[in-house]
């Protein structure tokens, strides 16, 4: 109770003196000091620090001359191809070649035993020659009338029949004498001296390849761009760093329906000898020439909608939307947009805005 007591005679005395202090003035010299700075209403911004100029590098839209070729992989072919087989049962006596060796149209490849069969020619001339003594001797007995016509058409047509019969055997004779069809280059034989063989019986493997066909096949949709005489570019990977020329000779008339595919040949001249049938080729068919605009591939800057290419005009940069064409070798044709000696920005467009300041090194010759 009495410390109750205390506290509300404290206010009290406290109230008071605070009381005294305000109705003498002195309160206000107490109470701490609020120090405002004025603002001027009118006073001015700071001014916004301009933009450096962005660095860049250019070069000049070019006119080319370019084609719409169409490529394709094919394989070379023999211009002719054979493989050689007897045409008679019979064994072989002798070869006439060596394996890879080059040969000549009409040339002996095999020889087969001939001693039956020149003894049937032998038989054969036999009889022809005692048919065509009888004939001779019936012709004069026939005007004398001492046998009977029936008796000389008999002769007649056994003269007939003995020709025939050595003809037959001369023919015979000659299937066992093999010959090379046409000039080119053998394989390997597959079989040796001595070796009985049968009729159709693959001996030896020959191909023509001073002349060369290229077959591949491109999609139907090129089936206008091609035609007999056409210009072919043809590279093998076997023989690096070279370039061959063909001119298409023909193509299908009849589209693959499950590659919806056109086959296609063409001529390729072989003479030195540097390229074999089976290669793996590649095939560039040239198409027409046209003029194109064009523009290095970096100067291309990929958009959400599109491509954009960026020209100077005045230091000032300007985004063009652009259509795209042919791409060759760092190069990109472009189909509108841009024209023949505008100045491209190919170096430092990546985070570049429409409308930027730049300044541009000397441009580049693409």
């Amino acid at each position: 109770m009495k410390r109750l007591v205390g506290i509300i005679l404290g206010l009290a005395m406290l109230a008071g003196g605070v009381y005294w202090l305000h109705s003498s003035g002195r309160l206000a010299s107490y109470l701490p000091t609020a120090r405002t700075t004025p603002v001027a209403a009118n006073a001015a911004k700071p001014a916004q620090a301009k933009r450096p100029a962005s660095p860049v590098e250019t070069a000049v839209a070019k006119s080319e001359e370019l084609s719409d070729d169409i490529s394709a992989i094919g394989s070379l072919l023999s211009d002719e191809s054979v493989d050689i087989a007897a045409e008679t049962n019979g064994r072989i006596v002798e070869i006439l070649f060596a394996d890879g060796a080059e040969i000549e149209e009409g040339a002996v490849l095999f020889r087969l035993d001939q001693k039956l069969v020149l003894a049937q020619v032998a038989d054969a001339k036999a009889r022809l020659d005692l048919a065509k003594s009888v004939v001779e001797r019936n012709s004069t007995l026939i005007k004398s009338k001492n046998i009977a016509q029936s008796i000389f058409d008999q002769s007649n047509t056994e003269l007939t029949l003995a020709e025939s019969a050595l003809a037959l055997a001369e023919v015979q004779l000659g299937k066992l004498t093999i010959r090379a069809p046409f000039s080119g280059r053998v394989g390997f034989r597959s079989v040796s001296v001595g070796a009985y063989v049968q009729a159709g019986a693959s001996l030896v493997h020959v191909e023509k390849i001073d002349k060369l066909k290229a077959a591949f096949s491109v999609p139907e949709l090129f089936f206008q761009q091609l035609q007999p005489g056409q210009r072919v570019n043809v590279t093998a990977d076997a023989v690096a760093n070279e370039n061959f020329e063909a001119t298409i000779s023909a193509i299908s008339p009849l589209v693959d329906i499950n590659g919806r595919a056109l086959q296609v040949r063409a001529e390729l001249d072989n003479t030195a000898n540097r390229l074999r049938p089976g290669m793996l080729i590649r095939i560039a068919v040239r198409g027409p020439q046209r003029n194109a605009v064009t523009v290095p591939e970096a100067a291309i800057v990929p958009r959400s909608n599109g491509v954009a290419v960026f020209t100077v005009t005045d230091a000032k940069a300007k985004e063009v939307k652009v259509t795209m064409g042919k791409r060759t070798d760092g190069v990109v044709e472009i189909l509108d947009g841009i024209k023949v000696g505008d100045e491209v920005i190919v170096a430092g467009n990546a985070r570049l805005a429409d409308g930027a300041t730049v300044v541009a090194a000397k441009p580049l010759s693409n």
